[in-house]
Protein backbone atom coordinates (compact mmCIF):
# COMPACT_ATOMS: atom_id res chain seq x y z
CA UNK A 1 0.00 0.00 0.00
CA UNK A 2 3.21 2.17 0.09
CA UNK A 3 2.63 2.95 -3.81
CA UNK A 4 -0.91 4.48 -2.79
CA UNK A 5 -0.33 6.41 -0.15
CA UNK A 6 2.58 8.03 -1.71
CA UNK A 7 0.94 7.60 -5.45
CA UNK A 8 3.87 6.70 -6.71
CA UNK A 9 2.14 6.35 -9.96
CA UNK A 10 1.94 9.55 -10.73
CA UNK A 11 5.20 11.18 -9.12
CA UNK A 12 6.93 8.57 -11.31
CA UNK A 13 5.21 9.31 -14.26
CA UNK A 14 6.43 12.99 -14.49
CA UNK A 15 9.73 12.13 -12.64
CA UNK A 16 13.07 11.46 -14.36
CA UNK A 17 13.65 9.16 -11.04
CA UNK A 18 11.97 6.05 -10.51
CA UNK A 19 11.28 6.16 -7.00
CA UNK A 20 10.67 2.72 -4.62
CA UNK A 21 10.14 2.79 -1.15
CA UNK A 22 10.71 -0.12 0.93
CA UNK A 23 10.27 -0.76 4.89
CA UNK A 24 13.20 0.17 6.76
CA UNK A 25 14.76 -1.25 9.69
CA UNK A 26 15.99 2.21 10.88
CA UNK A 27 15.27 3.49 13.97
CA UNK A 28 11.60 5.85 13.73
CA UNK A 29 12.42 5.78 9.65
CA UNK A 30 9.28 3.76 8.54
CA UNK A 31 9.87 3.70 5.22
CA UNK A 32 13.25 4.04 3.26
CA UNK A 33 14.32 4.61 -0.73
CA UNK A 34 17.83 4.17 -2.48
CA UNK A 35 16.78 5.69 -5.79
CA UNK A 36 19.22 8.74 -5.43
CA UNK A 37 22.32 7.14 -4.78
CA UNK A 38 22.76 6.43 -8.36
CA UNK A 39 23.17 10.14 -8.61
CA UNK A 40 26.65 11.10 -7.80
CA UNK A 41 27.00 14.90 -7.65
CA UNK A 42 25.26 15.94 -4.15
CA UNK A 43 23.66 19.19 -6.05
CA UNK A 44 21.67 17.18 -8.60
CA UNK A 45 20.68 14.84 -5.32
CA UNK A 46 19.38 18.18 -3.40
CA UNK A 47 17.40 19.28 -6.38
CA UNK A 48 15.48 15.84 -6.97
CA UNK A 49 15.05 15.73 -3.22
CA UNK A 50 13.65 18.92 -2.87
CA UNK A 51 10.96 18.50 -6.06
CA UNK A 52 9.99 15.47 -4.45
CA UNK A 53 9.80 17.08 -0.95
CA UNK A 54 7.55 20.11 -2.39
CA UNK A 55 5.07 17.02 -3.77
CA UNK A 56 5.44 15.01 -0.47
CA UNK A 57 4.70 18.56 1.61
CA UNK A 58 1.22 17.92 0.65
CA UNK A 59 0.96 14.28 1.72
CA UNK A 60 -1.40 13.98 4.91
CA UNK A 61 0.40 10.38 5.24
CA UNK A 62 4.05 11.46 5.41
CA UNK A 63 5.68 13.59 9.25
CA UNK A 64 9.38 13.78 7.79
CA UNK A 65 11.41 13.69 5.07
CA UNK A 66 15.49 13.64 5.09
CA UNK A 67 18.26 13.00 2.80
CA UNK A 68 21.09 11.23 3.75
CA UNK A 69 24.87 11.74 2.99
CA UNK A 70 24.59 8.07 1.24
CA UNK A 71 22.00 9.39 -1.00
CA UNK A 72 19.07 7.32 0.50
CA UNK A 73 15.70 9.05 1.46
CA UNK A 74 14.12 8.12 5.00
CA UNK A 75 10.75 8.77 5.63
CA UNK A 76 8.70 8.95 8.86
CA UNK A 77 5.07 8.28 8.54
CA UNK A 78 1.90 10.13 10.84
CA UNK A 79 1.11 6.51 11.84
CA UNK A 80 -2.02 8.03 12.81
CA UNK A 81 -3.08 9.10 9.32
CA UNK A 82 -2.15 5.62 7.62
CA UNK A 83 -4.27 3.56 10.26
CA UNK A 84 -7.41 6.13 9.21
CA UNK A 85 -6.07 4.77 5.54
CA UNK A 86 -6.06 1.22 6.41
CA UNK A 87 -9.80 1.52 7.86
CA UNK A 88 -11.02 0.36 4.51
CA UNK A 89 -13.70 -2.00 3.51
CA UNK A 90 -12.70 -5.18 2.19
CA UNK A 91 -13.58 -4.45 -1.26
CA UNK A 92 -11.65 -1.14 -0.88
CA UNK A 93 -8.61 -2.69 0.25
CA UNK A 94 -8.70 -5.34 -2.54
CA UNK A 95 -9.33 -2.37 -4.91
CA UNK A 96 -5.26 -1.54 -4.47
CA UNK A 97 -4.17 -4.93 -5.67
CA UNK A 98 -7.34 -4.68 -9.10
CA UNK A 99 -5.12 -5.24 -12.44
CA UNK A 100 -5.66 -1.88 -14.58
CA UNK A 101 -5.87 -3.87 -17.80
CA UNK A 102 -7.32 -6.99 -16.97
CA UNK A 103 -6.57 -10.67 -19.02
CA UNK A 104 -7.78 -14.18 -19.03
CA UNK A 105 -5.38 -16.74 -17.86
CA UNK A 106 -5.41 -20.55 -18.33
CA UNK A 107 -3.35 -22.43 -15.11
CA UNK A 108 -2.71 -25.95 -16.14
CA UNK A 109 -1.48 -27.71 -13.22
CA UNK A 110 -2.13 -31.00 -10.78
CA UNK A 111 -1.59 -33.41 -13.72
CA UNK A 112 -2.51 -37.00 -11.77
CA UNK A 113 -1.76 -40.04 -14.03
CA UNK A 114 -4.68 -42.78 -14.36
CA UNK A 115 -3.82 -46.22 -13.00
CA UNK A 116 -1.46 -44.22 -10.08
CA UNK A 117 -1.69 -42.82 -6.51
CA UNK A 118 -1.42 -39.32 -6.14
CA UNK A 119 1.69 -39.02 -4.37
CA UNK A 120 3.95 -36.19 -2.00
CA UNK A 121 4.95 -34.92 -5.57
CA UNK A 122 1.49 -33.60 -6.06
CA UNK A 123 1.31 -31.61 -3.56
CA UNK A 124 3.46 -28.76 -4.57
CA UNK A 125 1.66 -27.71 -7.86
CA UNK A 126 -2.05 -28.48 -5.91
CA UNK A 127 -0.97 -25.84 -3.65
CA UNK A 128 1.22 -23.29 -6.05
CA UNK A 129 -1.66 -23.64 -8.94
CA UNK A 130 -4.45 -22.75 -7.07
CA UNK A 131 -2.43 -20.08 -4.74
CA UNK A 132 -1.59 -18.66 -8.38
CA UNK A 133 -5.11 -18.98 -9.53
CA UNK A 134 -6.63 -16.76 -6.38
CA UNK A 135 -3.74 -14.01 -6.98
CA UNK A 136 -4.93 -13.60 -10.75
CA UNK A 137 -8.63 -13.48 -9.47
CA UNK A 138 -8.59 -11.48 -6.99
CA UNK A 139 -6.42 -8.71 -9.08
CA UNK A 140 -9.95 -8.97 -11.55
CA UNK A 141 -8.58 -10.93 -13.98
CA UNK A 142 -10.21 -14.17 -15.37
CA UNK A 143 -8.69 -17.55 -14.35
CA UNK A 144 -9.61 -21.25 -15.51
CA UNK A 145 -7.82 -23.58 -14.17
CA UNK A 146 -7.43 -27.27 -16.01
CA UNK A 147 -6.29 -30.58 -14.32
CA UNK A 148 -4.99 -31.61 -17.00
CA UNK A 149 -5.16 -35.47 -16.53
CA UNK A 150 -2.44 -38.14 -17.45
CA UNK A 151 -5.10 -40.30 -19.11
CA UNK A 152 -3.71 -41.41 -22.30
CA UNK A 153 -0.97 -42.57 -23.96
CA UNK A 154 1.94 -45.88 -23.12
CA UNK A 155 0.69 -46.15 -19.28
CA UNK A 156 -3.11 -46.82 -20.00
CA UNK A 157 -2.26 -48.90 -22.56
CA UNK A 158 0.33 -51.51 -20.31
CA UNK A 159 -2.58 -51.15 -18.27
CA UNK A 160 -5.01 -52.76 -20.23
CA UNK A 161 -2.58 -54.82 -21.93
CA UNK A 162 -1.39 -55.90 -18.73
CA UNK A 163 -5.13 -57.24 -17.80
CA UNK A 164 -5.67 -58.72 -21.02
CA UNK A 165 -2.54 -61.13 -21.19
CA UNK A 166 -3.68 -61.81 -17.24
CA UNK A 167 -7.41 -62.38 -17.84
CA UNK A 168 -7.98 -59.59 -15.29
CA UNK A 169 -12.00 -58.60 -15.31
CA UNK A 170 -11.14 -55.15 -15.91
CA UNK A 171 -15.30 -54.15 -15.23
CA UNK A 172 -14.53 -54.98 -11.33
CA UNK A 173 -11.29 -53.49 -11.16
CA UNK A 174 -10.82 -51.37 -7.81
CA UNK A 175 -8.49 -48.05 -7.73
CA UNK A 176 -6.59 -49.98 -5.18
CA UNK A 177 -6.23 -52.95 -7.81
CA UNK A 178 -4.79 -50.33 -11.01
CA UNK A 179 -2.08 -48.99 -8.56
CA UNK A 180 -0.87 -52.54 -7.79
CA UNK A 181 -1.41 -53.25 -11.68
CA UNK A 182 0.61 -50.27 -13.35
CA UNK A 183 4.21 -50.92 -11.42
CA UNK A 184 3.71 -54.53 -12.54
CA UNK A 185 2.81 -53.54 -16.03
CA UNK A 186 5.60 -50.77 -16.85
CA UNK A 187 8.32 -53.48 -15.44
CA UNK A 188 7.47 -56.18 -17.53
CA UNK A 189 7.11 -53.79 -20.57
CA UNK A 190 10.60 -52.90 -19.52
CA UNK A 191 11.48 -56.27 -19.61
CA UNK A 192 10.06 -58.27 -22.17
CA UNK A 193 9.51 -57.14 -26.21
CA UNK A 194 6.83 -59.04 -26.67
CA UNK A 195 4.50 -57.66 -24.18
CA UNK A 196 6.08 -53.96 -25.23
CA UNK A 197 4.92 -54.74 -28.78
CA UNK A 198 1.32 -55.49 -27.68
CA UNK A 199 1.24 -52.47 -26.08
CA UNK A 200 2.35 -50.55 -29.05
CA UNK A 201 -0.11 -52.15 -30.60
CA UNK A 202 -3.23 -51.47 -28.28
CA UNK A 203 -2.24 -48.09 -28.25
CA UNK A 204 -1.94 -47.54 -31.87
CA UNK A 205 -5.88 -49.18 -31.43
CA UNK A 206 -6.62 -47.25 -28.46
CA UNK A 207 -5.60 -43.91 -30.50
CA UNK A 208 -8.13 -44.55 -33.41
CA UNK A 209 -10.76 -45.52 -30.51
CA UNK A 210 -10.91 -49.42 -31.18
CA UNK A 211 -14.53 -49.87 -29.07
CA UNK A 212 -13.23 -52.96 -26.90
CA UNK A 213 -10.15 -50.89 -26.11
CA UNK A 214 -11.94 -47.47 -25.71
CA UNK A 215 -14.86 -49.31 -23.90
CA UNK A 216 -12.14 -50.66 -21.18
CA UNK A 217 -10.42 -47.60 -21.41
CA UNK A 218 -13.34 -45.56 -20.23
CA UNK A 219 -13.82 -48.41 -17.26
CA UNK A 220 -10.41 -47.62 -15.57
CA UNK A 221 -10.40 -43.71 -16.28
CA UNK A 222 -13.36 -43.62 -14.67
CA UNK A 223 -12.49 -45.77 -11.48
CA UNK A 224 -9.06 -43.37 -11.08
CA UNK A 225 -10.79 -40.33 -11.88
CA UNK A 226 -13.85 -40.80 -9.00
CA UNK A 227 -10.94 -41.73 -6.77
CA UNK A 228 -8.98 -38.35 -7.39
CA UNK A 229 -11.90 -36.60 -7.25
CA UNK A 230 -12.31 -38.08 -3.99
CA UNK A 231 -9.26 -36.85 -2.48
CA UNK A 232 -9.18 -33.56 -4.02
CA UNK A 233 -12.37 -32.88 -2.31
CA UNK A 234 -10.27 -33.84 0.64
CA UNK A 235 -7.73 -31.88 0.45
CA UNK A 236 -10.13 -28.77 -0.43
CA UNK A 237 -9.26 -28.44 -4.07
CA UNK A 238 -11.28 -28.12 -7.15
CA UNK A 239 -11.21 -27.23 -10.55
CA UNK A 240 -12.96 -25.11 -13.19
CA UNK A 241 -11.97 -28.16 -16.21
CA UNK A 242 -11.29 -31.86 -15.10
CA UNK A 243 -10.03 -32.50 -18.88
CA UNK A 244 -7.44 -34.81 -19.71
CA UNK A 245 -5.22 -35.50 -22.57
CA UNK A 246 -8.05 -37.78 -24.03
CA UNK A 247 -10.12 -34.79 -24.64
CA UNK A 248 -7.86 -33.51 -27.54
CA UNK A 249 -6.87 -37.07 -29.61
CA UNK A 250 -9.50 -36.65 -31.90
CA UNK A 251 -8.15 -33.07 -32.83
CA UNK A 252 -4.67 -35.33 -33.70
CA UNK A 253 -4.90 -36.81 -36.84
CA UNK A 254 -5.98 -33.48 -38.35
CA UNK A 255 -3.31 -31.30 -36.64
CA UNK A 256 -0.78 -33.65 -37.80
CA UNK A 257 -1.87 -33.43 -41.43
CA UNK A 258 -2.12 -30.05 -41.13
CA UNK A 259 1.79 -29.60 -40.28
CA UNK A 260 2.39 -31.74 -42.94
CA UNK A 261 0.77 -30.19 -45.77
CA UNK A 262 1.91 -26.70 -44.31
CA UNK A 263 5.71 -28.39 -44.70
CA UNK A 264 6.79 -27.66 -40.75
CA UNK A 265 7.82 -31.46 -40.24
CA UNK A 266 10.19 -34.44 -41.70
CA UNK A 267 10.26 -37.94 -41.16
CA UNK A 268 13.52 -39.14 -39.25
CA UNK A 269 13.89 -42.91 -39.11
CA UNK A 270 10.25 -43.14 -39.12
CA UNK A 271 9.73 -40.50 -36.27
CA UNK A 272 8.22 -37.32 -36.91
CA UNK A 273 10.10 -34.05 -36.36
CA UNK A 274 9.37 -30.51 -35.87
CA UNK A 275 11.45 -28.63 -38.96
CA UNK A 276 12.35 -25.71 -36.34
CA UNK A 277 15.83 -25.72 -35.63
CA UNK A 278 16.15 -27.10 -31.67
CA UNK A 279 18.64 -29.58 -30.36
CA UNK A 280 17.31 -31.80 -30.14
CA UNK A 281 14.85 -32.21 -32.57
CA UNK A 282 11.12 -31.73 -31.44
CA UNK A 283 9.81 -34.76 -31.52
CA UNK A 284 5.48 -35.05 -32.64
CA UNK A 285 5.01 -38.66 -33.35
CA UNK A 286 7.27 -41.73 -32.34
CA UNK A 287 8.00 -43.88 -35.67
CA UNK A 288 5.25 -46.41 -34.51
CA UNK A 289 3.23 -43.40 -34.95
CA UNK A 290 2.09 -43.17 -31.18
CA UNK A 291 1.60 -40.30 -29.71
CA UNK A 292 3.89 -38.40 -27.10
CA UNK A 293 3.07 -35.85 -24.36
CA UNK A 294 4.61 -33.02 -27.09
CA UNK A 295 1.37 -34.80 -29.33
CA UNK A 296 -0.92 -33.84 -26.93
CA UNK A 297 0.30 -30.79 -25.39
CA UNK A 298 0.48 -28.91 -28.94
CA UNK A 299 -3.31 -30.55 -29.35
CA UNK A 300 -4.31 -29.60 -26.50
CA UNK A 301 -3.32 -25.36 -27.13
CA UNK A 302 -5.35 -25.66 -29.99
CA UNK A 303 -8.09 -27.00 -28.47
CA UNK A 304 -7.88 -24.17 -25.44
CA UNK A 305 -7.53 -21.45 -28.47
CA UNK A 306 -10.78 -22.34 -30.10
CA UNK A 307 -12.57 -22.75 -26.77
CA UNK A 308 -10.92 -20.30 -24.12
CA UNK A 309 -8.79 -17.91 -26.35
CA UNK A 310 -6.56 -17.08 -23.03
CA UNK A 311 -4.24 -14.43 -23.17
CA UNK A 312 -1.52 -16.24 -20.85
CA UNK A 313 -1.27 -19.56 -20.75
CA UNK A 314 0.18 -21.21 -16.89
CA UNK A 315 1.86 -24.65 -16.70
CA UNK A 316 2.83 -25.35 -12.97
CA UNK A 317 4.84 -28.15 -13.37
CA UNK A 318 7.90 -29.40 -11.36
CA UNK A 319 10.80 -28.06 -13.00
CA UNK A 320 12.26 -31.12 -14.28
CA UNK A 321 10.20 -30.62 -16.83
CA UNK A 322 11.49 -27.41 -17.87
CA UNK A 323 13.35 -28.72 -21.27
CA UNK A 324 9.65 -30.19 -22.48
CA UNK A 325 8.22 -26.64 -22.28
CA UNK A 326 11.09 -24.72 -23.86
CA UNK A 327 10.09 -27.37 -26.58
CA UNK A 328 6.65 -26.80 -26.33
CA UNK A 329 6.77 -22.97 -26.41
CA UNK A 330 8.89 -22.70 -29.31
CA UNK A 331 6.89 -24.91 -31.10
CA UNK A 332 3.68 -23.55 -30.61
CA UNK A 333 5.28 -20.13 -32.17
CA UNK A 334 6.89 -21.90 -34.80
CA UNK A 335 3.51 -24.19 -35.91
CA UNK A 336 1.69 -20.35 -35.23
CA UNK A 337 -0.52 -22.12 -33.21
CA UNK A 338 -1.05 -18.76 -30.62
CA UNK A 339 -0.06 -15.44 -29.92
CA UNK A 340 -0.53 -15.83 -26.43
CA UNK A 341 2.42 -15.69 -23.76
CA UNK A 342 3.28 -19.34 -22.35
CA UNK A 343 5.17 -19.42 -19.00
CA UNK A 344 6.28 -22.60 -17.02
CA UNK A 345 6.42 -21.98 -13.43
CA UNK A 346 8.63 -25.00 -11.80
CA UNK A 347 9.09 -25.78 -8.43
CA UNK A 348 11.57 -28.07 -6.20
CA UNK A 349 11.15 -31.46 -5.03
CA UNK A 350 9.26 -32.27 -1.79
CA UNK A 351 12.10 -34.78 0.46
CA UNK A 352 11.87 -36.55 3.83
CA UNK A 353 13.59 -35.08 6.55
CA UNK A 354 17.09 -36.10 5.85
CA UNK A 355 16.60 -34.43 2.27
CA UNK A 356 16.20 -37.70 0.73
CA UNK A 357 12.96 -38.22 -2.10
CA UNK A 358 10.28 -38.27 0.62
CA UNK A 359 8.85 -42.24 0.01
CA UNK A 360 7.51 -44.76 2.24
CA UNK A 361 9.27 -47.47 4.42
CA UNK A 362 8.72 -50.06 1.76
CA UNK A 363 10.78 -47.47 -0.73
CA UNK A 364 7.32 -46.70 -2.66
CA UNK A 365 6.17 -43.31 -3.70
CA UNK A 366 4.77 -41.76 -0.56
CA UNK A 367 0.65 -41.43 -1.44
CA UNK A 368 -0.68 -37.78 -0.49
CA UNK A 369 -3.98 -39.67 1.07
CA UNK A 370 -1.39 -41.55 3.55
CA UNK A 371 0.46 -37.74 4.00
CA UNK A 372 -2.77 -36.26 4.97
CA UNK A 373 -3.37 -39.25 7.33
CA UNK A 374 -0.66 -39.35 8.92
CA UNK A 375 -0.87 -35.11 10.16
CA UNK A 376 -4.80 -35.74 10.61
CA UNK A 377 -3.39 -38.51 13.17
CA UNK A 378 -0.92 -36.07 14.90
CA UNK A 379 -4.04 -33.40 15.31
CA UNK A 380 -6.97 -35.45 16.01
CA UNK A 381 -5.37 -36.25 19.39
CA UNK A 382 -6.42 -32.16 20.46
CA UNK A 383 -9.18 -31.02 18.12
CA UNK A 384 -12.37 -32.30 16.93
CA UNK A 385 -12.80 -33.98 13.76
CA UNK A 386 -13.81 -31.09 11.79
CA UNK A 387 -10.81 -28.96 13.31
CA UNK A 388 -8.52 -31.38 12.55
CA UNK A 389 -9.60 -31.95 9.22
CA UNK A 390 -9.22 -28.16 8.14
CA UNK A 391 -5.81 -28.12 10.30
CA UNK A 392 -4.47 -30.85 8.39
CA UNK A 393 -5.18 -29.15 4.66
CA UNK A 394 -4.06 -26.23 6.39
CA UNK A 395 -0.77 -27.88 7.48
CA UNK A 396 -0.74 -29.09 3.96
CA UNK A 397 -0.57 -25.77 2.22
CA UNK A 398 0.85 -23.45 4.55
CA UNK A 399 4.35 -25.66 4.78
CA UNK A 400 4.65 -25.99 1.14
CA UNK A 401 3.33 -22.29 0.58
CA UNK A 402 6.23 -21.10 2.55
CA UNK A 403 9.24 -22.38 0.78
CA UNK A 404 10.32 -21.18 -2.13
CA UNK A 405 8.91 -22.82 -5.22
CA UNK A 406 12.05 -23.27 -7.10
CA UNK A 407 13.50 -24.43 -3.98
CA UNK A 408 13.92 -28.04 -2.54
CA UNK A 409 12.59 -28.71 0.99
CA UNK A 410 12.22 -31.26 3.74
CA UNK A 411 8.22 -31.65 5.14
CA UNK A 412 8.95 -32.64 8.51
CA UNK A 413 5.38 -33.28 9.93
CA UNK A 414 6.52 -33.04 13.80
CA UNK A 415 8.11 -29.52 13.42
CA UNK A 416 5.19 -28.49 10.57
CA UNK A 417 2.04 -29.52 13.23
CA UNK A 418 3.64 -27.39 16.22
CA UNK A 419 1.78 -24.63 17.93
CA UNK A 420 4.60 -22.11 17.33
CA UNK A 421 7.25 -21.51 14.57
CA UNK A 422 6.07 -20.91 11.43
CA UNK A 423 3.79 -23.52 11.13
CA UNK A 424 -0.31 -23.21 9.98
CA UNK A 425 -1.19 -23.84 13.79
CA UNK A 426 0.42 -20.99 14.73
CA UNK A 427 -1.55 -18.49 12.15
CA UNK A 428 -4.44 -20.44 12.89
CA UNK A 429 -4.16 -19.70 16.25
CA UNK A 430 -3.81 -16.33 15.88
CA UNK A 431 -6.70 -15.34 14.17
CA UNK A 432 -8.88 -17.42 16.48
CA UNK A 433 -7.14 -15.24 19.29
CA UNK A 434 -8.24 -12.30 17.63
CA UNK A 435 -11.73 -13.17 16.80
CA UNK A 436 -12.08 -14.34 20.21
CA UNK A 437 -11.29 -10.62 21.58
CA UNK A 438 -13.60 -9.15 18.80
CA UNK A 439 -16.62 -11.20 20.25
CA UNK A 440 -16.33 -10.07 23.82
CA UNK A 441 -16.55 -6.37 21.98
CA UNK A 442 -20.31 -5.33 22.42
CA UNK A 443 -19.47 -2.01 20.56
CA UNK A 444 -16.83 -0.13 19.05
CA UNK A 445 -16.39 3.87 18.66
CA UNK A 446 -14.25 3.76 15.35
CA UNK A 447 -12.32 7.52 15.08
CA UNK A 448 -14.57 9.95 17.22
CA UNK A 449 -13.37 8.70 20.23
CA UNK A 450 -10.01 7.53 18.92
CA UNK A 451 -6.70 8.09 20.21
CA UNK A 452 -4.05 9.47 17.69
CA UNK A 453 -1.26 9.84 19.78
CA UNK A 454 1.95 8.29 21.73
CA UNK A 455 1.35 5.11 19.81
CA UNK A 456 3.50 2.23 21.95
CA UNK A 457 6.53 0.54 19.55
CA UNK A 458 4.25 -3.11 19.20
CA UNK A 459 1.38 -0.93 17.82
CA UNK A 460 4.05 0.59 15.14
CA UNK A 461 5.43 -2.65 13.95
CA UNK A 462 2.13 -3.87 13.24
CA UNK A 463 0.93 -0.86 11.57
CA UNK A 464 3.53 -1.09 9.14
CA UNK A 465 3.04 -4.65 8.85
CA UNK A 466 -0.49 -4.67 7.95
CA UNK A 467 0.75 -1.82 5.56
CA UNK A 468 3.18 -4.11 3.40
CA UNK A 469 0.23 -6.31 2.58
CA UNK A 470 -0.16 -4.83 -0.79
CA UNK A 471 3.09 -4.33 -2.11
CA UNK A 472 3.99 -8.24 -0.70
CA UNK A 473 1.01 -9.48 -3.08
CA UNK A 474 2.31 -7.45 -6.04
CA UNK A 475 5.35 -9.34 -5.85
CA UNK A 476 4.03 -12.50 -5.10
CA UNK A 477 2.25 -11.98 -8.57
CA UNK A 478 5.01 -10.10 -10.27
CA UNK A 479 7.35 -13.43 -9.68
CA UNK A 480 4.20 -16.02 -9.42
CA UNK A 481 5.59 -16.65 -5.73
CA UNK A 482 3.05 -17.22 -3.08
CA UNK A 483 5.76 -17.78 -0.84
CA UNK A 484 6.19 -14.09 -0.13
CA UNK A 485 2.73 -13.48 0.76
CA UNK A 486 2.66 -16.76 3.13
CA UNK A 487 6.27 -15.53 4.87
CA UNK A 488 4.17 -12.16 4.73
CA UNK A 489 1.27 -13.76 7.07
CA UNK A 490 3.76 -15.20 9.17
CA UNK A 491 5.27 -11.92 9.89
CA UNK A 492 1.61 -10.39 10.37
CA UNK A 493 0.58 -12.80 12.91
CA UNK A 494 3.87 -12.54 14.78
CA UNK A 495 3.86 -8.38 15.08
CA UNK A 496 -0.35 -9.62 16.22
CA UNK A 497 0.83 -11.71 18.95
CA UNK A 498 4.22 -9.34 20.44
CA UNK A 499 1.30 -6.28 20.35
CA UNK A 500 -1.48 -8.76 22.36
CA UNK A 501 1.52 -9.52 25.21
CA UNK A 502 2.21 -5.70 25.30
CA UNK A 503 -0.87 -4.10 24.48
CA UNK A 504 -3.94 -3.62 27.39
CA UNK A 505 -7.33 -3.95 25.27
CA UNK A 506 -10.16 -5.84 26.67
CA UNK A 507 -9.33 -4.41 30.13
CA UNK A 508 -8.13 -1.27 28.74
CA UNK A 509 -9.74 1.71 30.86
CA UNK A 510 -8.89 4.62 28.39
CA UNK A 511 -11.68 4.22 25.80
CA UNK A 512 -9.83 6.36 23.27
CA UNK A 513 -6.53 4.03 23.98
CA UNK A 514 -8.88 0.85 23.65
CA UNK A 515 -10.62 1.96 20.55
CA UNK A 516 -7.74 2.65 18.79
CA UNK A 517 -6.13 -0.72 19.97
CA UNK A 518 -9.29 -2.72 18.31
CA UNK A 519 -9.58 -0.91 15.67
CA UNK A 520 -5.91 -2.03 14.69
CA UNK A 521 -6.93 -5.55 15.74
CA UNK A 522 -9.93 -5.28 12.87
CA UNK A 523 -7.46 -4.42 10.12
CA UNK A 524 -5.50 -6.87 11.17
CA UNK A 525 -7.45 -9.47 11.30
CA UNK A 526 -9.34 -8.34 7.99
CA UNK A 527 -5.65 -8.26 6.10
CA UNK A 528 -5.06 -12.16 7.87
CA UNK A 529 -8.45 -13.31 5.96
CA UNK A 530 -8.02 -12.05 2.73
CA UNK A 531 -4.75 -13.72 2.97
CA UNK A 532 -5.56 -16.91 4.12
CA UNK A 533 -8.49 -16.85 1.42
CA UNK A 534 -5.68 -16.07 -1.86
CA UNK A 535 -3.04 -18.99 -0.43
CA UNK A 536 -6.29 -21.49 -0.23
CA UNK A 537 -6.49 -22.07 3.54
CA UNK A 538 -9.29 -22.57 5.35
CA UNK A 539 -10.44 -21.27 9.20
CA UNK A 540 -10.86 -22.85 12.31
CA UNK A 541 -13.42 -21.02 14.83
CA UNK A 542 -11.44 -22.10 17.80
CA UNK A 543 -8.87 -24.09 19.24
Amino acid sequence: MIEEILDLKTINKGSEISYIFNFSKIDKVHLQSPSLIKIKKREDRLKHFRNLNKIFEKNKYINQMELTESGFINLTLHLSEVLNYLQKSEDEVLETIKDTEPKKYILDYGGPNIGKSMHVGHLRPLNIGRALYNIYKISGNTCISDIHLGDWGIPISQILTYCYENKIEINNLSDKDLQEIYPKASKLASENLEFKKKVAENLSKLNKKNQNLYNDWQIVSNTTIQSIKNLLLKLNHKFDLFYGESAVVDLIPEMIDNLKNNNLVTLDNGALISKQKADPPVLILKSDSTYLYMTTDLATVLDREQNISPDEYFYIVDSRQSEHFKQLFLSVKYFNFSKSNFTHIGFGTINDTEGKPFKTRQGDVYPLEDLWNDIYQILIKKNNKTNAHVLTNSVLVFSDLLIDRSSNYKFDIEKFTNTEGKTAIYIQYTRVRIKSILKNINKIEYFDKFDKTNLTDAEINLILSILKFSDTFKRSKKNNEPHHLAEYLYELCQRFNSFYKESRILDEANIHLQNRRLNILIVCLKIIEISFNILGIETVEEM
